[in-house]
């Protein structure tokens, strides 16, 4: 592990490292998918950054209405930074809701937005796993196999890398794709369907107590993942019925 990056008298954690730069890979990637879609790249810059700066401020708000009695006698910790004191939800709530306003003003088509910004959130999400990874948070399950990780003296299974490698299969997927010219909201949803099934599949190599559980012992991230692939293999199944209705109405 590498939890900080020492640079002379400066020290610099890596896992906040590893997110800026996942960040501008996402972005990056997702451009050059946009002009190879026919659309401007700036685009997906404007919104990357619009919906990453709303996520920040919703999740950062968001803990901060969960966790109110810890920060009502501290209000100076609210602008405090810690990677920790952020939640997901709120953060993917407020993202999206300035992400849909963006694209509802520029009059954007959707489905090739989409496209374009799969490959780049999943390119993205690699760079976040290997992050983790460096920084020991999301670690695997004990394992005794010969890529095993010892973090804190105990062997582990890398999941951080199954995750990252499987995102970065899922993505040069979509990429091609995109190149071959694939219906728009196709590839965005191949890449919600690979994503699903890797979390599904991937989970249970991760420890158990830094995995949240649902009723039953079932792992969450399992069941949301499994519930995204199955939409989105509907969506493709429904996307392909009116693929071939037009084709015979064409004809």
């Amino acid at each position: 592990m590498l939890p900080v990056l020492q640079i002379g008298p400066l020290s610099l954690p890596t896992y906040p490292l590893a997110l800026l730069l996942a960040g501008w890979i996402a972005l990056e990637v997702g451009a050059r998918a946009a002009r190879r879609l026919g659309l401007d790249g700036d685009h997906i810059y404007n919104v990357g950054v619009y919906a990453l700066a709303a996520g920040a401020v919703g999740g950062r708000l968001g803990h901060v209405v969960a966790y109110w009695p810890a920060y009502r006698t501290q209000l100076l910790e609210i602008f405090g930074f810690n990677s920790r004191a952020f939640l997901l939800w709120p953060a993917a709530a407020a993202a999206l809701v300035v992400a849909s306003g963006y694209l509802y003003r520029q009059r954007l088509p959707l489905a090739r937005m989409l496209d374009a910004a799969a490959p780049g959130a999943l390119a993205g999400a690699a760079v976040a796993s290997l992050g983790a990874l460096l920084a020991g948070r999301a670690y695997g399950a004990a394992a005794r196999v010969p890529w095993a990780v010892n973090p804190w003296g105990v062997s582990r299974h890398p999941s951080q890398v199954y995750e990252a490698l499987a995102a970065l299969a899922v993505a040069l997927l979509v990429l091609q794709m995109i190149r071959r010219g694939s219906r728009p909201g196709a590839a965005a949803l191949v890449a919600l369907a690979g994503y699903g099934l890797s979390r599904w599949l991937l989970e249970p190599f991760r420890a158990p107590e830094v995995s949240a559980t649902i009723l039953g012992g079932l792992r969450s991230a399992q069941v949301l993942g499994l519930a995204a692939a199955l939409i989105a293999l509907w969506g493709l199944r429904v996307l392909g019925q009116r693929t071939g209705e037009a084709g015979v109405v064409a004809e």
